[in-house]
């Protein structure tokens, strides 16, 4: 966010590494898992295992003087009452000295306790020791045994604590929290059994069971150490940098100054990172998304260019391009030479104007919005007195918005929303403002504007693209009744696309036949009028549907759609004659195009998309059929249509007098003709391929006045 000052010098704050492998922890997992495994079951078959009662009378018959109060001293530190202290005092100190992560990996100890809890309350029986030959044994025998409380809360608890007095830099007290948490938790069970609270298999059973969860805690833990465990809760991390150069610490980057040039680099805080990650699902975007900071460019360029409009020069700071320093993304910039705002009510007012100029136009207004208590510090004064904004780019995401820009990201779904450019209402912005906008900054700088509001458009399209972006789906899914409400006008599109798709494949593949001298020209003229029949016409939307699904939907899905779409097209129509919307005539055609042949035919995989050909519009057409039955048939796989001989009969040329009469070559039997496949984009298997291009187009006097005509009709 805002410049917090100019040459600002930071000490760097090293830190020890976290070095444990995450092997280790793995290993460790493996070895809980199963020791844990092994006593759980003895436990639940057991009320004791054979060396139970050996083992505890060993332990109790140590003696020597303090130990019963060390014992007692364990236990309580142990204790319900003084985990629960030791573990809240840990939590504020680490808070208090802003150990985050650490401090979140406390929070989740708490969990081990349920677990012990569940399998000691309900699926293990087994109750403490109360043998009478015992030296000691707990007053509360009938208490569950398995697995122990203490030591389990201990090995979670001091166990965290040891790894995480890594961080301490003063060795001596590193060393002695450590040996501090590994005495404790060496002694907890002891105690347990010497105070004979517990049998041996239950600290067993309970180190195991600590130890696992500890094994997984540690493992997350590392993970998210190794990417944020640097970072701050809210003010940017402290990157690796030269002291000698010139730089200052923004709220979430640091800024590097480079003679005429700025770049920020982005390394928001754990908080900032957080917000984004639950608003859009997505790491931070301007750390190192090239998309997001290509976007960030041509947004606050956009922004320059339209303050240029509207004060005569620009007032912000022109980004310049997404460059790369030390392995880490930066955004660069020019540099502004200027100051603080000496009057802050004159800069507020200023910021108050562009703030409305920009909600006018569909930008964002967070970075400048004075009641964001930010925001003057993103303004410079410049040695005449104008202000300038150096910094668009925002370090949070913030529901602090203008009702107007609320009601525009909830009619378009764009809730939460972050950096947000209105494209719509920018466009229509510009577009009323156009004259104006030519009048002011002339056609040349006028066609920049546009330039760079189309990339501006595009580069965040494609950043956004890369996010899930979860709940603003959810939103617009909600608000189209997930596509129900706009079902009607989508199905209307794809009909009417369909049906130009239809009507360009059959163009095609009689102006192919026609050219390569199958058929005359008369004949290339009456095909044309029989495909602009009204019947014939009936018959299209569908042909092309079947095309236009069958690109998507692979085998076996196309070979159930298909078949569907046809059934239900003639359930529409007999529905349609039950309600006496059409006649019994009506029906009839309809039953024509979507026969029980067509029906077949669309389930066959591949041909199916083709199969509206044998409706009786096309069939009773011989010529009509052959024509574009030959660009179909050229579909199949490895070449088996020539291959087989079949094109020599289907698409057998004009006699020889016609084509005397044509003044056209006779076409080979190895024609290659790409038909509709290639409009289509289907890769089409032949023995010799043909580009496209090749195929000479239709004259003006034969199939492209046809073509029209049918278009008219």
């Amino acid at each position: 966010m805002a410049l917090m000052a100019r040459h600002a010098t930071v000490p760097a704050l090293p830190r020890i590494a976290f070095g444990t492998p995450r092997l280790t922890y793995l290993r460790g997992a493996i070895i809980s898992t199963l020791v844990f495994l092994i006593a759980l079951v003895d436990a639940l078959l057991h009320p004791t295992t054979g060396f139970d009662l050996w083992a505890i009378k060993a332990v109790q018959g140590i003696n020597f003087p303090g130990l019963s109060t060390f014992v007692d001293q364990v236990n309580t530190l142990t204790g319900s009452d003084g985990a629960v202290a030791m573990w809240a005092a840990t939590l504020l100190l680490f808070l208090a000295i802003r150990w985050w992560l650490p401090a979140l990996g406390l929070l989740t100890l708490p969990t081990g306790g349920v677990i012990n809890y569940v399998i000691g309350e309900y699926m293990v029986s087994r109750t403490r020791p109360g043998l009478p030959e015992l030296e000691r044994a707990t007053p509360w025998v009938n208490e569950r045994s398995f697995p122990s409380g203490h030591v389990m809360g201990a090995i979670m608890f001091y166990g965290f604590l040891f790894v995480v007095a890594r961080r301490i830099r003063h060795d001596g007290l590193r060393l002695a929290v450590q040996s501090f948490s590994a005495a404790t938790i060496i002694a907890v069970g002891f105690s347990r059994v010497w105070y004979g609270a517990h049998w041996p298999t239950d600290v067993i059973g309970a180190y195991a069971l600590g130890g696992l969860l500890l094994a997984g805690l540690l493992a997350v833990y590392a993970r998210l150490d190794a990417a944020v465990g640097d970072l701050p809760l809210i003010r940017a991390a402290n990157l690796p940098h030269d002291e000698n150069r010139a730089h200052a610490h923004a709220l979430a980057s640091l800024v590097l100054f480079d003679g005429e040039t700025v770049a920020k680099i982005y390394a928001p805080g754990l908080l900032p990172r957080a917000i984004y990650w639950l608003a859009f699902q997505a790491p931070f975007p301007y750390v190192a998304n090239r998309a997001a900071l290509t976007a960030a460019i041509h947004r606050r360029n956009l922004a320059g260019l339209l303050s240029e409009y509207w004060y005569g020069e620009t007032r912000v700071a022109r980004a310049l391009e997404v460059d790369q320093i030390d392995g880490r993304l930066a955004l660069r910039s020019e540099f502004v030479a200027g100051h603080e705002p000496a009057d802050r009510a004159a800069a507020k007012a200023f910021l108050t104007d562009l703030r409305n100029r920009f909600d006018d136009a569909g930008l964002p207004t967070w970075q400048i919005d004075p009641r964001q208590p930010r925001a003057i510090d993103n303004v410079l004064e410049t040695a005449d007195g104008t202000y300038r904004i150096v910094d668009l780019e925002s370090g949070l995401v913030s529901p602090l918005a203008s009702l107007r820009t609320w009601g525009r990201a909830l009619r378009r779904g764009l809730v939460p929303f972050y950096d947000e450019v209105f494209f719509d209402v920018t466009r229509a912005y510009v577009a009323r403002e156009e004259p104006t906008m030519r009048a002011a900054l002339g056609d040349a700088r006028f066609a920049d504007l546009v330039g760079t509001l189309d990339a501006a458009e595009q580069e965040a399209a494609r950043w956004q693209a890369q996010e899930p972006r979860l709940w603003g789906r959810l939103l617009r899914g909600l608000m189209t009744g997930f596509g129900v409400k706009t079902w009607k006008r989508r199905i209307q599109a794809r009909v009417a696309g369909s049906h130009e798709w239809g009507l360009a494949w059959m163009d095609r593949a009689v102006a192919t036949w026609e050219t390569e001298g199958r058929i005359s020209t008369e004949e290339a003229v009456t095909l044309g009028e029989q495909i602009a029949a009204p019947t014939f016409q009936l018959m299209v939307p569908y042909l092309g549907a079947h095309f236009l699904i069958s690109i998507p939907l692979r085998f076996p899905l196309g070979s159930i759609v298909r078949p569907l779409m046809v059934l239900g097209a003639l359930a529409v129509a007999t529905t349609r004659l039950l309600r006496r919307q059409i006649d019994r005539d009506a029906w009839k055609l309809a039953w024509s195009i979507h026969s029980p042949l067509v029906v077949v035919l669309s389930a066959v995989p591949g041909f199916g998309s083709f199969a509206y050909l044998a409706a009786k519009p096309v069939r009773g057409n011989r010529l009509l059929l052959r024509a574009v039955g030959d660009s179909a048939l050229g579909k199949t796989p490895w070449n088996l249509y020539e291959r087989s001989g079949l094109r020599r009969i289907i698409a057998r040329p004009l006699p020889s007098e016609e084509i005397e009469a044509k003044g056209t070559a006779p076409a080979s039997e190895d024609a290659n003709d790409e038909g509709p496949a290639w409009e289509l984009g289907w890769a089409m298997p032949r023995a010799k391929q043909t580009h496209p291009a090749a195929v000479p187009a239709p004259t003006a006097t034969t199939f492209g006045p046809r073509k029209v005509a049918a278009r008219a009709a």
